[in-house]
């Protein structure tokens, strides 16, 4: 998921949209404005928030054509809408109008909808549904129970050995430090009772690349590294953390909920991070290829910036 997407030309119209949203109740947070600047920042600009001028969702339409950083600009705008926790009625309208003019479909409108009407069960079946179809469009056989129970409840033997197996790496490389991430933490192995579904690894790799915590505030950090990093919906992700680590709606069985954690610029340099890793970690990435790659320099050669 790419961040920096927006032209010259088109930010101002870009921000305009995004302050709109933010201001659409009548309250503008600290939070919301460093949202706002630090999207201007990344693109290499430095704004004032209230120096911004309103825009009308028509003109951005006009300003703003490309089908990719129209999508980007909706997903902002939900970013923008959540940026205090759970969406108005008034932010509802402001996202969906834009959405509207920019004929952008996201599902991430819809749980603003849902959120702002109270209706928080249907939100939170809404991102279901959409890592459900995440999910499919690498590995067709899995199905929606299974993204529910990530945690195994049987044993593999034979794949729990090749995991272990990693503390035998050398010193400093990945596959140890792998290994080292569940043992400090206190976490099963993959094949291990209550283990990681191989298929959800990629969090844990990111964990250990990126750099970040399994405390709340690493682990929102940590979704929008992984957000960076998918190149098929990421933002789904971005979305996910926010919703579980910010507004408070519990979404996995393995963390639970907590509100006001998003820190806007530790969220905005952890997608960046991500979104400069050349390789799609959920695409099938395989851990034993890499196991004796000295970290670091797996870190240098798949370009993530350093923590």
């Amino acid at each position: 998921m790419d961040l920096v997407v927006f032209r010259p030309e088109e930010l101002p119209f870009a921000l305009g949209a995004l302050r709109d949203v933010a201001a659409s109740d009548g309250n503008i947070s600290d939070g919301e404005r460093a949202l706002v600047e630090g999207v201007a920042r990344i693109h290499g600009a430095t704004v004032d928030f209230d120096r911004i001028e309103s825009v009308t969702p028509e003109r951005v339409a006009s300003a703003i054509q490309d089908p990719h950083r129209r999508k980007r600009l909706v997903q902002l705008a939900v970013v923008a809408a959540l940026a205090e926790g759970a969406p108005v009625p008034a932010r509802d309208a402001a996202v969906d109008a834009l959405a509207k003019a920019l004929d952008v479909p996201d599902s991430g409108v819809s749980v603003i909808r849902r959120l702002s009407h109270g209706h928080t069960m249907f939100a939170r079946f809404d991102v279901l549904r959409r890592l459900r179809k995440f999910t499919q469009n690498y590995d067709k056989s899995v199905s929606f129970a299974e993204i529910a129970r990530t945690l195994g409840i049987t044993e593999n033997l034979e794949l729990a050995s090749r995991y272990r197996a990693l503390a035998d790496c050398p010193e400093g490389s990945f596959g140890r430090a792998f290994h080292s991430f569940y043992g400090e933490h206190g976490f099963a192995l993959p094949g291990e009772k209550h283990g990681l579904n191989e298929d959800f690894l990629f969090h844990d790799a990111g964990h250990v690349l990126s750099g970040y915590g399994v405390d709340p505030q690493g682990e929102i950090q940590q979704a929008s590294f992984q957000a960076g990093f998918i190149r098929n919906d990421g933002f789904l992700f971005l979305l996910f953390g926010i919703l579980q680590f910010h507004v408070g709606i519990r979404l996995t069985p393995i963390a639970k909920p907590e509100e006001g954690l998003f820190d806007v610029d530790k969220v905005l340099r952890a997608v960046t991070r991500g979104a400069a890793c050349k390789l799609d970690l959920s695409d099938h990435f395989d851990v034993f290829a890499w196991k004796d790659k000295p970290l670091e320099a797996m870190r240098a050669e798949l370009g993530i910036p350093p923590l």
